[in-house]
C-alpha cells in the first residue's frame, strides 16, 4: 500500500529566495485554497537551505535537484510542471513563469475537488484536517504551446490562470502573464502599416488595383511596391518600440476582398494572392529577425489568402507565425479530415505545416449569426483538437463571439470542457461536462444534464450541418425539440427557485433556448380579419421571458455586430394581430423591394445559380432589412440554402422557379399559406412604415 502524507502534519509551503512573483501566488492560492477546504492554514516560508522534512516545496527551488532528482525543471518550459508527492514533501515544480501556477491549481483540484468553473465561481468542497496525500508522481506540459478562447469573461486576470491560457491582453505578470499581443495589432492591419488617409491623396499606387482603379475604401496594399514593404516595415519597427513586451504583431489583410491586380501583384500571385502575402511578410520578417531578436510577425491564412501556395518549397522564417483559419463547417461528429466539406482546409492546412515552422489554427466554434442559440459541436471540436496535436500545430484560439454586451450560448459550460481540452485533448469530454453540471447547477443538474445530453446526440444525426453562419439551415434546432428542452428547463427553474445564484445560472441556460424558439419560422393564421401568429399566446410568454433575461444580464447583441433591440422590436411586431387587408396591400412593396435584391443575385450567380450571400447581403442593408433574418426567410422557403455541393461555405444555391413562385403571389386574396413571414418579421426599417398597421 502506497505510503499517505497527512497534510496537517506538513509545516508551511516553501519558496527558494529568488522565487518570481508568480511562483509566489501559486503558494498564495495553493495555502488560500488548502485553508478554505479543510482548514489547515500553511505557512510561507522562503529558505534555500534548511527544507522542512514535512512541507510543500513550490516553483524551481534548487533543493528539488537534490530531493527528486528525477525531476528536471528546465524541461517543463514555461507552462509544464511536475508534481511529486514522496518522503513527507509534495513538490509542485514549475518555471519561475506560470508552471508552478499551473500545477498547483491542478493539485487543488485533483485532489482536494476544487473547481474553477468560472469567473468568481469557485466550487470549494469541505475536507478533513486529516486529509491525507498517497504518494505519487506526475508530469504534465500542454498539448499546444499557445492556447485561448476569446470569451470576454474567459480572459479575466485571475480567471487565466485556473484555466491553464496563456493567450491575454489582460492577462497580469504576478498571476503567470500571458504572451503578449496587442490587440489592434492583431489581425486586419494593412490600413494600419500604411494609413491610406496618410498616403492615397499623393501615392495612390501603395494601394491595391481593382478593376482597373486603385482603391482606398475597401481595399488592401499592393504588396510588391517596394516602398509599401518600407512603410509597413518601419510601421512595424514602431509598434514593437511602443509596446516592448509584445511578442508578435500582425501583418494581415483587410477583412474584404480587393486584393492587388497590378501586374507586379500577378506576377507573383500566379493566381493566388497568398503567394504576395508571403512574399511581403518575409520582407518585413527580415527587417524584425534583426532589430528584435526572439520577437515574431504573423500572418493569417484566410478568406483570399486560405490556400497554401503549392509551389512554395523553401522554409518561412523562424520568426513569422501562419495561422490558418477554419473557415469550413462542421459536421456531426466528424474531425478535420473526415468529411468531404473539410476536404480543402485540412489540405491547406498539411500545405502550411509542410513551409512553417510556426502554425496555429484560428478555430470557430461559434454561430456569429445566432450567439445565444443552440450549436453542438461539442465532439467535432474535441475530436479536432486531438487531431491538430498529432498533426504539430503549435497554438489553437478557439474564436467565439468577442465584445462587451455579449453573451452566448452555455458559455460556462464551453469554457470549462475546452479550456481543459486545448491543455490536455485526451481527456474524457463526458466525464468533464458532468463535473461542472454537478458542481455548478446544484438541485437543477439532473434537468440540465438531460437536456446536455440531448444537445450533444444531435451531433450524430447526418442531416446536421454546422458552420460559423449556420442559422436554421443547420437542422439542428427543430421545433418540438426545443419546446420539449424549454419544458425541461422550466422544472430546472422551479428546483432552485430558493437559491438565487443557481437560479441565474439555469436562465442563462433557458434563455438560449427561450431565443431558438423566438427566431423559429412563425405560422400565421387568420380570424376574423385578423391575422397573427397560432402561437400568439405563447410566444407572447416567452418573448416576456427572453425579454427580462436578457435586460437582467445586459445582454445587448444576439449576433455578430447586430443590436439585440432589433431583435426584440421584430419579435414584439410579431407577437401582435394585424388587419389582414393592411398586410395585403403592403405585400407589393415588400415583394418589389425583395425582387430587386434578388436580381442583383441573379446578376452575379453562375451558371449553376451559385452566389455568394454578400450579393444579397449588401443590398438587402441598403434597403432597410436586417439581412441575418432575411437569410433566414431565404432558407425557411428553400429558394435560397447552403447545401454539400456548394463551392465553399460563402455560397448558396438559388431556387429560380421557387423564387418567382414566390415573389408572385395573388394579392390582395391572401391565404394563410401565402401569408409572408417576411412581411411580418421583416417589416421594420421600410420608408414611411407603421408599427401599428390598424390605425
Amino acid at each position: 500500500m502506497a505510503a499517505t502524507i497527512r497534510l496537517s502534519d506538513l509545516a508551511g509551503i516553501v519558496l527558494a529566495s529568488g522565487h518570481s512573483a508568480a511562483q509566489g501566488y501559486a503558494a498564495d492560492q495553493l495555502g488560500h485554497y488548502i485553508a478554505l477546504a479543510t482548514g489547515v492554514t500553511l505557512k510561507i516560508i522562503v529558505e534555500d537551505a534548511v527544507i522542512p522534512e514535512c512541507c510543500f516545496i513550490v516553483g524551481d527551488h534548487p533543493a528539488i535537484e537534490r530531493i527528486a532528482p528525477e525531476i528536471d525543471v528546465a524541461s517543463l518550459g514555461d507552462d509544464g510542471f511536475w508534481i511529486r508527492a514522496k518522503d513527507r514533501r509534495v513538490i509542485i515544480a514549475g518555471s519561475k513563469v506560470r508552471g508552478a501556477i499551473y500545477g498547483a491549481y491542478t493539485f487543488l483540484e485533483r485532489h482536494l475537488g476544487i473547481k474553477f468553473l468560472a469567473p468568481e465561481v469557485v466550487h470549494v468542497p469541505k475536507g478533513d484536517p486529516k486529509f491525507e496525500i498517497r504518494e505519487f508522481s506526475m508530469k504534465e506540459v500542454p498539448a499546444f504551446a499557445y492556447r485561448a478562447i476569446t470569451y470576454l469573461e474567459a480572459m479575466d486576470p485571475d480567471f487565466c490562470p485556473t484555466q491553464k491560457i496563456n493567450l491575454s491582453p489582460f492577462a497580469e505578470r504576478e498571476k503567470g502573464g500571458s504572451y503578449r499581443f496587442s490587440p489592434g495589432k492583431m489581425t486586419h492591419t494593412f490600413y494600419s502599416l500604411v494609413p491610406p488617409d496618410k498616403y492615397f491623396k499623393e501615392h495612390p499606387e501603395y494601394f491595391s488595383l481593382v478593376n482597373g482603379e486603385r482603391r482606398q475604401a475597401l481595399g488592401q496594399l499592393c504588396l510588391t511596391n517596394p516602398d509599401v514593404v518600407r512603410i509597413a516595415s518601419e510601421t512595424v519597427i514602431k509598434w514593437f518600440e511602443e509596446e516592448p513586451d509584445i511578442i508578435t504583431v500582425g501583418i494581415v489583410q483587410n477583412d474584404w476582398t480587393g486584393y492587388c491586380e497590378c501586374e507586379n501583384c500577378r506576377k507573383v500571385d500566379r493566381g493566388n494572392p497568398a503567394r504576395t502575402l508571403l512574399q511581403f511578410c518575409v520582407l518585413i520578417a527580415s527587417v524584425v529577425k534583426d532589430k528584435f531578436p526572439g520577437k515574431f510577425i504573423h500572418t493569417i491564412a484566410y478568406t483570399y489568402t486560405e490556400n497554401y501556395p503549392d509551389d512554395w518549397h523553401e522554409q518561412l522564417p523562424d520568426n513569422m507565425i501562419v495561422v490558418v483559419c477554419n473557415m469550413y463547417p462542421y459536421r456531426s461528429n466528424k474531425p478535420i479530415d473526415g468529411d468531404p466539406m473539410n476536404a480543402k482546409y485540412y489540405k491547406n492546412l498539411l500545405g502550411w505545416l509542410k513551409i512553417s515552422r510556426h502554425v496555429f489554427v484560428w478555430h470557430y466554434f461559434v454561430d456569429f449569426t445566432h450567439y445565444l442559440a443552440p450549436y453542438p459541436i461539442w465532439k467535432t471540436v474535441a475530436a479536432d483538437l486531438k487531431q491538430y496535436r498529432a498533426l504539430g500545430v503549435e497554438g489553437v484560439l478557439l474564436q467565439a463571439g468577442i465584445g462587451l454586451g455579449l453573451y452566448q450560448e452555455l458559455q460556462e459550460l464551453k469554457m470549462w470542457v475546452f479550456h481543459k481540452l486545448l491543455w490536455d485533448p485526451d481527456l474524457d469530454m463526458n466525464v468533464l461536462v458532468h463535473e461542472f453540471l454537478k458542481a455548478y447547477y446544484g438541485k437543477a443538474a439532473p434537468l440540465v444534464h438531460k437536456f446536455i445530453d440531448s444537445l450533444m446526440s444531435i451531433e450524430d444525426r447526418p442531416d446536421v450541418s454546422l458552420h460559423l453562419y449556420v442559422g436554421l439551415e443547420g437542422n439542428h434546432a427543430k421545433k418540438d425539440w426545443v419546446i420539449q428542452c424549454q419544458g425541461w428547463l422550466e422544472q430546472a427553474l422551479d428546483a432552485v427557485k430558493d437559491d438565487p445564484a443557481t437560479l441565474e445560472r439555469v436562465e442563462k441556460v433557458l434563455l438560449g433556448l427561450d431565443y431558438a424558439y423566438l427566431y423559429q419560422p412563425v405560422e400565421y393564421e387568420v380570424l376574423l380579419g385578423k391575422v397573427r401568429p397560432a402561437d400568439l399566446e405563447r410566444r407572447k410568454q416567452v418573448l416576456a421571458r427572453f425579454v427580462v433575461t436578457t435586460e437582467k444580464y445586459k445582454i445587448r447583441s444576439h449576433g455578430e455586430q447586430v443590436p439585440i433591440s432589433a431583435f426584440l422590436d421584430r419579435q414584439g411586431f410579431i407577437c401582435k394581430e394585424h388587419n389582414v387587408l393592411a398586410i395585403a396591400e403592403l405585400a407589393p412593396l415588400v415583394y418589389k423591394m425583395m425582387e430587386s435584391m434578388l436580381d442583383k443575385v441573379k446578376e452575379t450567380m453562375d451558371e449553376k445559380h451559385y452566389f455568394k450571400e454578400n450579393d444579397f447581403v449588401i443590398p438587402a442593408l441598403k434597403r432597410g432589412f436586417n439581412p441575418l433574418e432575411l437569410v433566414g426567410f431565404m432558407t425557411s422557403k428553400r429558394f435560397a440554402v447552403y447545401e454539400p455541393g456548394v463551392p465553399d461555405n460563402w455560397h448558396r444555391w438559388l431556387d429560380v422557379e421557387t423564387t418567382h413562385k414566390l415573389l408572385n403571389p395573388p394579392v390582395p386574396n391572401v391565404r394563410r399559406s401565402q401569408l409572408p413571414a417576411l412581411v411580418l418579421g421583416m417589416i421594420k426599417g421600410l420608408p414611411g412604415q407603421k408599427d401599428e398597421l390598424d390605425e
